[in-house]
């Protein structure tokens, strides 16, 4: 069985996530949007020698619920592409 979640708390600066099972995670925008699983993020992070600093950009703007298995999130950029499967979120949270 896979745990969903049970209610998600949207800030500027992070998402909470209480899960079916209990657990409560909390996953900062800065993460987030470095972490963006989109293709164009993934192809610049391949191609990145260096590590970019985020700044206001990872700043959660919106949050979008993508059927009943993920959310997208709009950033302070502008970015809206990724979209985070659920056992993506609760893997990031946990660590």
């Amino acid at each position: 069985m896979d745990v969903e979640p049970r209610e998600v708390n949207v800030g500027s600066e992070s998402v909470t996530i209480s899960w079916t099972d209990g657990a409560v995670t909390a996953i900062p925008g800065r993460r987030l949007r470095s972490s963006c699983p989109c293709a164009e993020c993934r192809e610049h992070e391949s191609a990145a020698t260096s590590f970019i600093e985020i700044d206001d950009r990872s700043t959660i703007v919106d949050a979008r619920l993508i059927g009943g298995y993920a959310l997208r999130f709009t950033f302070g950029d502008g970015h809206a592409d990724g979209i985070y499967a659920y056992h993506v979120l609760r893997e990031m949270g946990a660590q």
